[in-house]
């Protein structure tokens, strides 16, 4: 008999993933078992519940994965470069969690579980994003105004058709079929950008 087969956490999250979003919350872990190629009971074993798959599947209650990338920047390079990459990482994001939204609703994850207890992601990432832009303001990289209006605008102009595609039920059309961001960053720097200095 040949060994068991072993496999890496993250395989086993990204199967998960698309086992619940193609099945919903009411997948067996047998079934997402079966496509790794190992067995129901050493899927729990790895993380204790079908219940607790779910959540590390979806990161729930855990801070965004492009949190590091405002917290540590804005670097040296051209700023509205650093915008546009942002602005795609989130939209990314973003576009990958919307077919969670309705298997984490019918798993019961309430919404309290969904931001974190003690530090709720979705606060953290928003006050870190509010910094990233005041630290633009103070290199002269953006013109003055209140630096929480801005990240304000700036999430809300990315997130907002996913939100807008789950409650409707509608696909949101890729970059390719409608260049969204680029017209949205681009509406955004006139309003934002450093104010030209005259000569």
């Amino acid at each position: 008999m040949g060994r068991p087969r072993q496999v890496l956490d993250e395989e086993i999250l990204e199967t998960a993933r698309a086992c619940f979003i193609e099945h919903g919350a009411s997948v067996s872990t047998e079934t997402i078992a079966a496509r790794l190629g190992v067995s129901g009971p050493a899927l729990l074993k790895r993380f204790g519940s079908k219940r607790e798959l779910l959540k590390a599947a979806f990161a729930v209650g855990s801070a965004p994965p492009w949190l590091p990338l405002v917290e540590a920047g804005p670097d040296a390079r051209d700023f509205r470069t650093q915008v546009r990459e942002l602005a795609h990482t989130i939209d990314g994001f973003f576009r990958r969690m919307v077919p969670a939204f309705s298997v984490l609703r019918e798993a019961g994850i309430t919404p309290e579980e969904w931001r974190g207890k003690d530090d709720p992601a979705p606060a953290r990432a928003f006050e870190a994003t509010t910094d990233w832009f005041r630290r633009a303001q103070e290199r002269d990289l953006l013109r003055g105004g209140d630096p929480k209006v801005m990240a304000g605008l700036f999430m809300a102009g990315v997130q907002y058709r996913y939100f807008l595609a789950h409650v409707t039920n509608q696909r949101v059309l890729s970059e390719e079929e409608d260049p969204w961001l680029e017209r949205l960053l681009d509406i955004l720097w006139h309003g934002i950008g450093p104010s030209e200095k005259a000569p």
